[in-house]
């Protein structure tokens, strides 16, 4: 596969595919990946994986908020940036290779 058809991937998410899938995947990338100097950009702040200490479901449930460790909290945030953030992590790590 190119990268072409990497990055314009079309379709519907998968029934019973929810939120907590891209909070416990941003969670798992901050862990495993925190070290290696990777940063996302979420509501126009660029955020080192090393700071996020956690990711938690808002109180609506489909909305995921950032917890950083400094006690900043970025909220309101939806998959779609949670995956957009996680998918240019990758992108770079596969071009720097």
């Amino acid at each position: 596969m190119d990268d072409f058809e990497l990055e314009h991937v079309e379709g519907d998410v998968p029934e019973g595919v929810g939120p907590d899938v891209f909070r416990e995947h941003l969670q798992r990338e901050a862990r495993h990946h925190a070290d290696d100097g990777a940063n996302i950009t979420l509501d126009d702040e660029r955020l080192y994986l090393d700071d996020i200490e956690s990711v938690e479901q808002e109180p609506d449930r489909s909305r995921s908020r950032v917890r950083l460790r400094s006690g900043v909290i970025i909220g309101g945030l939806t998959g779609a940036a949670i995956v957009a953030a996680l998918a240019t992590v990758r992108y770079r790590r596969r071009h720097r290779e």
